[in-house]
Formats: C-alpha cells, sequence, structure tokens
C-alpha cells in the first residue's frame, strides 16, 4: 500500500459507495451506520462468512467482504427469492450470493477507478466459513470500513501486501 500503488482511501471510498448502493438498489438493504478506518486498525475480526478477492496492480493487495451471519442470509434470500433451493443446497447458495455480491461491487467500483487510467487485475472470489481474528503484524497494513444495517453488519477489509498472506487470509511462513 504504497505511494506508486492504488490510492487506498479512493478505494475504500469507492468500494464503500458501491456497497451501499448495491445493497439499498439492489437488495432493498439500508445501510444505516459506516465509518472507515485506515491507518489504525491492529486487528481484522472476520465474521460468519467473508468472501476474498485479490487486486494486482503495482503490488498484490486482498479485499475482503465479511458478513455477519444474519445479513448474508437475508441477502440470499432476496437475490434467490425467485428460486426453489433445497435445504441440502442452501449453504452452497449463501456462499455464491457472497461471490456474486463482491464480484459486482469491487467489478463496478475498480471500473470506476480504471476510467480515471487505472487497470487493476482479479482473482476470482474464495469464500471462508471461519470466523477468525487476523493480527496485524511483519509489515501488513490493512484498512476497513464497517456498515450497519437492520439485518446485520459488513466489513470491507483491504489487506496487503498480499504477499504476506495465502487466500485464507493467513500469513505465509517467512
Amino acid at each position: 500500500m504504497s505511494a506508486p500503488s492504488v490510492d487506498i482511501h479512493r478505494l475504500l471510498q469507492a468500494l464503500t459507495v458501491r456497497t451501499v448502493g448495491f445493497l439499498g438498489e439492489e437488495l432493498g438493504i439500508e445501510v444505516t451506520a459506516q465509518s472507515q478506518h485506515l491507518d489504525d486498525v491492529q486487528k481484522l475480526d472476520l465474521k460468519h462468512l467473508t468472501a476474498i478477492m485479490s487486486a494486482t496492480d503495482n503490488m498484490k493487495l486482498y479485499l475482503a467482504y465479511s458478513f455477519d451471519e444474519s445479513l448474508i442470509i437475508k441477502a440470499f434470500e432476496v437475490y434467490c427469492q425467485e428460486l426453489d433451493i433445497a435445504e441440502d443446497e442452501r449453504e452452497t447458495y449463501v456462499e455464491e450470493t457472497a461471490g456474486d455480491i463482491i464480484n459486482i461491487i469491487v467489478g463496478n467500483a475498480l471500473a470506476d477507478l480504471s476510467a480515471q487510467g487505472r487497470v487493476i487485475g482479479l482473482s476470482p472470489p474464495i469464500v471462508i466459513t471461519e470466523a477468525k481474528s487476523v493480527m496485524r503484524h511483519r509489515g501488513a497494513k490493512f484498512a476497513s470500513a464497517s456498515l450497519a444495517t437492520a439485518f446485520g453488519g459488513l466489513n470491507i477489509h483491504l489487506i496487503g501486501p498480499g504477499e504476506l498472506f495465502d487466500d485464507t487470509l493467513d500469513y505465509v511462513e517467512a
């Protein structure tokens, strides 16, 4: 997250704006409060379900959307209301909903930044269903936005440099 790379504040702001818009316009879920934390984040608390993508520009950076269980269930219910889903397939569809949401929002937010001359590559989303904490050390940098809704919270995390982590946000061995 150095100077020649993506402006982290602008990226986090673009993701937040697109997320608030998507939740409201596509899912009918109003964001009731939001906050951003750029330089003071020491620990990331991953919620019930987290969708993760890596973005590559001058450096690799992870983007993580971490959902409270109640919020991702509500998003799933709205997103899949026209589908007849068997109970034994429900968990798979909940995870796919999280992957679709991050794909759409991040793609649109990065398209906004690309319109300003920046091209950023993305990996397909990976979904983890493990609440855990990631402590900041070994030169890692974190930035986060927290969104609250009547159905639960969503945290957007920017985690870098990506070379310090694997795809489940565990530190790699040095």
